[in-house]
């Protein structure tokens, strides 16, 4: 049971990353971009590692969110008119965050039970100067609050909020404690 697991799991990984890296690395450049600046090189020129991608039945929804609580900049929406069905947002010159809609994931990989779900096993981190800000920010842009923000013993101060499709943001500082 173990075994088929981290295959499903390997199966799983390598395929979102294959459909991120097809639609990111092979779209012209320039296509579909959002908000593009001459001073910063685009998604596709950016050197990168990989990123966490969401998924989510709303690209627009995910990236107007991820916008207006954290800051985040939109960088690319796919197709630039009409349904998205995937984006990338930019936190800084090092977070990327890409979103897939359920339907293009179970379309373009062996992945077929991709979906919404109430049981969410990880989340993604996002740092900010000021969790009780950030935390009511993200409220105010659509979140649902989780956690109030606490001081935690090992020196951070965090906050858990989840997004508009229920993926687990931890919003968190190092406290100096």
């Amino acid at each position: 049971m173990r075994a088929r697991a981290v295959r499903m799991w390997a199966t799983g990984t390598a395929g979102a990353a294959a459909l991120t890296v097809g639609l990111v690395a092979g779209a012209p450049s320039g296509a579909g971009a959002v908000s593009p600046t001459s001073a910063r090189p685009t998604v596709q020129e950016a050197p990168r590692y990989g990123q966490p991608t969401l998924y989510t039945e709303n690209i627009d929804e995910m990236l107007d969110f991820y916008h207006e609580a954290f800051g985040f900049r939109v960088d690319y929406r796919f197709p630039e008119q009409g349904p998205a069905v995937f984006g990338t947002v930019s936190l800084g010159d090092s977070y990327y965050l890409t979103f897939s809609t359920y339907d293009v994931i179970k379309d373009s990989t062996p992945l077929k039970r991709i979906g919404p779900s109430k049981r969410k096993q990880s989340e993604i981190a996002v740092l900010a100067p000021d969790v009780d800000a950030a935390y009511t920010k993200a409220k105010a842009a659509g979140a649902r609050g989780l956690m109030t923000p606490k001081d935690q013993p090992w020196g951070e101060r965090s906050a858990y909020v989840s997004d508009p499709a229920g993926n687990l943001v931890q919003i968190s500082t190092h406290n100096g404690s």
